[in-house]
């Protein structure tokens, strides 16, 4: 009797790590079997810190997924990167065709894609080289040339850059505990294949995934991401700086946060207030609602304006037309999309995980969308591999 074939994918944030396995059905269609949420300890801001930690969080996350499948075992795991180590640009590459040949076929596009690579030092390593599209003698914004005759074909790709040490730790947390990597996934790629309809990528859209450590942004223009990057600030920092002004611990200012917490304090009645808890001696107090949300919608507002300013430094002047989509843990605070709408104007919304039918309630949380988006490309990216997608080195 056959193997089943298992799907993994280990999403490793600052906050947390999310294991989830699925089962591909007998009609093609995935069926999450095990989810495996722990608590993070030993990351930054998206970076491995205490490996030890990590490889323990990472093991208790997969086990509890792997409870589910019984004796299944996975075929390979897709876990996502974040981090500032990471960076990106967009490169281009000229090829002749042989006039023997004629038509453009896959092997000349799998050069010229290869040719594309930029020249990486000793401590960096390429994460993805994605086509954004080809030109053929001159003729642009073709999607796929195989096929075409053609005599010189120019790719123009987005390629994703990461430090190797940091790459590496990644892969050793996962191999560490008996499974190997099948791919790694820049985080914010992983959230849109989750997030993104196909109308959102062609008009051209920004996806920013807010996390706990990290903010992830990806764009795209006409159906492929076009620029990324990753800003080193997530719902975390609204917890510390929540923590510092109501000078309460963080395991309580983040129950707050979550209970009373708003970046929109103005739509909050004037008169409303709250009861913060007593601890380590200190009486409880009542506080009005509005100036415990002070700090919040600072904090939001800054992480608003970094993320147009990233915007800009990728050489938009404004935002695409399919506007700005919000997901990751962070972007499920009360007033969001107000406090952006007031900031930014235009399109806003806040996304959830799509693209797996019978998706557990459980995982249908912004939170949760890289984690889902990381089972998504690896259906649609299953031939490939980390070495593949390295141009052959590991």
């Amino acid at each position: 009797m056959a193997r089943d074939t298992f799907y993994t994918s280990v999403d490793i944030g600052t906050d947390k790590v999310t294991s989830i396995m699925a089962r591909v059905g007998t009609e093609g269609e995935l069926k999450v079997l095990g989810t495996g949420v722990v608590t993070s300890q030993g990351m930054q801001k998206g970076r491995i810190e205490n490996i030890d930690e990590v490889q323990e969080t990472v093991r208790a996350s997969m086990e509890e997924a792997q409870r589910y499948i019984g004796n299944g075992v996975p075929s390979g795991v897709y876990t996502s990167v974040t981090g500032v180590h990471l960076s990106s640009l967009n490169t281009k590459d000229v090829v002749d065709n042989p006039d023997d040949v004629g038509d453009i076929s896959a092997k000349l596009l799998d050069r010229l894609l290869r040719g594309s690579f930029p020249d990486v030092g000793p401590n960096q390593e390429v994460l993805h080289v994605i086509p954004i599209g080809y030109h053929v003698d001159g003729m642009s914004g073709i999607r796929n040339p195989v096929g075409l005759h053609g005599n010189l074909v120019e790719v123009e790709a987005h390629v994703v850059l990461g430090e190797s040490v940091a790459l590496k730790n990644t892969a050793k947390v996962i191999e560490s505990n008996k499974a190997t990597v099948k791919q790694m996934v820049l985080h914010s790629l992983a959230s849109a294949e989750a997030t993104l309809s196909g109308d959102e990528k062609e008009m051209g859209v920004v996806l920013a995934d807010i996390g706990g450590g990290t903010t992830d942004i990806v764009i795209y223009r006409q159906g492929q991401p076009w620029y990324s990057a990753v800003i080193p600030v997530g719902g975390s920092q609204l917890t510390r700086d929540l923590s510092v002004a109501l000078k309460t611990p963080m395991y309580m200012t983040e129950e707050m946060k979550i209970k009373w917490g708003s970046v929109m304090p103005e739509m909050i009645a004037a008169d409303e207030e709250v009861v913060i808890p007593s601890f380590q001696g200190q009486p409880k107090h009542s506080l009005s609602r509005r100036i415990l949300c002070e700090p919040l919608h600072d904090r939001m507002l800054e992480l608003i304006k970094l993320i147009v300013l990233k915007v800009r430094q990728s050489g938009l002047r404004e935002f695409p037309t399919g506007g700005l989509v919000l997901t990751g843990g962070g972007a499920e605070m009360t007033g969001l999309t107000d406090l952006v709408q007031k900031t930014l104007g235009g399109t806003v919304r806040i996304a959830y995980p799509e693209g797996i039918s019978g998706l557990p309630a459980q995982l249908r949380k912004p939170a949760f969308s890289a984690g889902v988006g990381l089972l998504l490309w690896g259906i649609k990216h299953q031939g490939e591999t980390r070495s593949s997608m390295n141009g052959g080195r590991s």
